[in-house]
């Protein structure tokens, strides 16, 4: 899983990159287990190699007194190992040197494209959905719950434009299509990162088994324990399940912040060298399916402390929502480096033959709730009716909803 003994040789760089995150691990905890599991181990094959001589020689009782010490050490050491995969799956990612120190509010603006929205008299998406037949929050509150929403009628339309328009954008770009199971099991979460500082956002079944969050789960269950060639890209099709625990009073109304919608995720496999370059492919195809869907949008490089368990660095695309007079962000993408690799054990082979772990990285095709709003927000006309840009009027068969 981890490489322990890089980890006790760069203590002190390790020991400044959590602080950056703001994460508190134990780090010498982390080393002496390894040590002691590197020390068992060792023991236990030696144990072995002695049973073995003892078979050969047909040494009965030192056979027998070599196996019952050998089961001894055999149990500690798989206490050892549960013992270090809990202690190892606690263990965030890094941040890269040129990401920005902060939490939350300290993200770096990077780059923008296009001119906010200004209108007279602005409706929310809300407003815009109710009058125009085409979203009923309150029956889905009345099915569901609260952050529960039906789309109809050329919403429905919209949604599905919406996805087969960014198909056809990523699938130019070499990306093979998946949909894949949406109740995962808890070691494909674990080794997502979404057990650990995200617990709290997933749906678990009464069948152990876990609603995904987002389809990046499922894709990166794909190649479990495999060795594979790379580059591989996908754009996986999910309909996603948060439980929005942590967000109590934020975004309550609309379809900004939802327990469910539905979303295209990207995600590449990479070799390492590659990782860097394949991130900032995968923002730029993110930008241009915003900059055709002719919505103003802010580039941003998230700050070390607002990072999450898996991801190294991470851009967020920040879509102007007008009625709130601010961006939101509607896109993110971040590189993983090893980190998702090293727990799902998935490799390539490196020029001189030897494997080593891939990098994953992971963007938003379009999650479909929030870019609905920024879409119906900012081609909103002054009679109320909501102009469709041009590049998605050939998926959805019409050019206005009123």
């Amino acid at each position: 899983m981890l490489d322990f003994k890089a980890i006790k040789n760069n203590l002190e760089d390790w020991e400044k990159g959590l602080k950056r995150k703001g994460a508190k691990f134990d780090l010498s905890g982390l080393v002496k287990t390894a040590d002691e599991y590197s020390e068992v181990l060792q023991q236990v094959e030696e144990s072995r190699a002695d049973k073995n001589a003892a078979a050969k020689a047909k040494d009965i009782p030192a056979g027998k007194k070599i196996g019952e010490e050998l089961d001894k050490l055999e149990k500690k050491l798989k206490k050892l190992e549960e013992s270090l995969e809990q202690i190892a799956s606690e263990l965030p990612n890094l941040p890269m040197a040129d990401v920005p120190d902060g939490g939350e509010d300290d993200g770096k603006v990077v780059g923008s494209w296009g001119d906010p929205v200004k209108l007279k008299k602005v409706k929310d998406h809300i407003e815009l959905g109710t009058s125009l037949n085409i979203l009923d929050i309150e029956r889905g509150a009345k099915a569901s719950g609260s952050r529960f929403y039906y789309l109809k009628n050329q919403a429905v339309r919209l949604e599905f434009a919406l996805v087969n328009f960014v198909l056809d954008i990523v699938g130019k770009n070499g990306f093979e299509f998946l949909v894949g199971p949406q109740l995962l099991n808890e070691k494909v979460l674990a080794a997502a990162g979404y057990l650990g500082q995200a617990k709290e956002e997933v749906y678990k079944t009464q069948d152990d088994l876990y609603l995904n969050g987002t389809a990046e789960q499922s894709i990166l269950a794909y190649h479990f324990d495999e060795i594979i060639t790379v580059p591989k890209r996908y754009a996986g099709f999910s309909t996603c399940f948060r439980r929005e625990a942590g967000s109590y009073g934020k975004d309550v109304k609309g379809i900004i912040r939802t327990h469910q919608f539905d979303k295209i995720e990207l995600f590449s496999f990479v070799a390492p060298e590659e990782s860097e370059k394949e991130h900032e492919f995968l923002v730029g195809i993110e930008e241009e399916i915003l900059q055709k869907l002719e919505i103003p949008y802010q580039k941003v490089l998230i700050a070390a402390g607002d990072l999450g368990m898996s991801a190294a660095k991470k851009y967020d695309l920040e879509s102007w929502i007008p009625s709130q007079d601010k961006y939101r962000e509607t896109h993110s993408c971040s590189n993983c480096t090893d980190w998702q690799a090293r727990r799902a054990n998935i490799r390539v082979k490196n020029p001189d033959g030897k494997s080593e772990f891939v990098h994953t990285l992971n963007g938003t095709g379009v999650a479909v709730g929030r870019l609905l709003v920024a879409l119906w927000e900012n081609h909103q006309q002054e009679d109320g009716s909501i102009k469709i840009p041009k590049a998605l009027q050939t998926y959805c068969g019409f050019s206005e909803i009123r």
